[in-house]
């Protein structure tokens, strides 16, 4: 049976607001990602940031480290979701800075993933300047890894592990 046209969007929203509000004070809390789309899939989903004037760095633009949080964070978030609400660490990043971001105005990232196994996510970001989305900030990609409980046995269908869709 297909996905009423907003499951994704309604799931990934929910998504979003779990994580930002699960530990107050993280950088999950203090960065809080803002839902703008997702594809039909829930693949790809787009968030926004809105830069503050603590996120800058000596040069008065958005620091480099913020600007890795927020992508690490969208495609994170994303990770999360399509693995059934699991705790995904990031396992590798690469980030390439094209520009500087300005304070003041908001970050969009879009991220997407690439692929999707058993154990391991790969996935890609784009970030830009909300108010021009031709100019990219910053680009990303990573590998994320879905880390199994003790005693149980990844290979078993997710229904039969134990804790199975615990959230």
């Amino acid at each position: 049976m297909p996905q009423p046209k907003d499951y994704h969007e309604q799931r990934l929203r929910a998504a979003i607001y779990r994580r930002t509000h699960a530990e107050p004070g993280s950088v999950n809390d203090r960065i809080p990602p803002q839902f703008l789309s997702c594809s039909d899939d829930g693949k790809r989903c787009t968030v926004r940031y809105a830069l503050k004037p603590e996120m800058r760095n000596p040069m008065g633009w958005l620091h480099g480290g913020v600007t890795g949080a927020m992508l690490d964070m969208g495609m994170g978030l994303l990770v999360y979701y399509n693995a059934g609400f699991a705790l995904c660490p990031t396992g590798t990043m690469t980030v390439n800075y094209l520009r500087p971001g300005r304070i003041g105005g908001a970050l969009v990232v879009q991220s997407e993933i690439t692929f999707q196994g058993r154990k391991l996510f790969h996935t890609s970001a784009r970030a830009w300047m909300e108010d021009d989305p031709d100019r990219l900030v910053a680009t990303a990609t990573a590998t994320y890894i879905r880390v199994f409980p003790a005693g149980s046995n990844p290979a078993a269908p997710p229904d039969a592990r134990p804790n199975a869709g615990q959230k």
